[in-house]
């Protein structure tokens, strides 16, 4: 809508329509197939992800840990391995 705002003369008419969108709650899928809450949906300010893989969303430190016994653990060893090879990779081709 920002963009929108910059680049259309009538930018006064998305003032009202940004911040309807800015009202909306954006919402992130927790990680944790075991997970309590509904569909599994929480608020993204509150979320965290895994710090090492950086893939895998959690709606709580709780779910995290639950997800890691369960075999986050060796999944996200092989994600963490798989994400270092290509930024090496990466720093490489720079």
């Amino acid at each position: 809508v920002r963009y929108f705002q910059k680049h259309i003369p009538c930018s006064s008419c998305l003032d009202e329509k940004f911040k309807e969108v800015k009202s909306v709650k954006k919402l992130g899928w927790c990680g944790n197939p075991q997970c309590k809450i509904p569909d599994r949906m929480a608020e993204r300010s509150g979320m965290a992800f895994c710090d090492r893989c950086k893939r895998v969303n959690y709606c709580s430190r709780k779910c995290q840990k639950v997800h890691w016994r369960a075999g986050h653990k060796e999944q996200c060893e092989e994600m963490r391995d798989i994400r270092k090879a290509y930024e090496k990779s990466s720093q490489k081709s720079s």
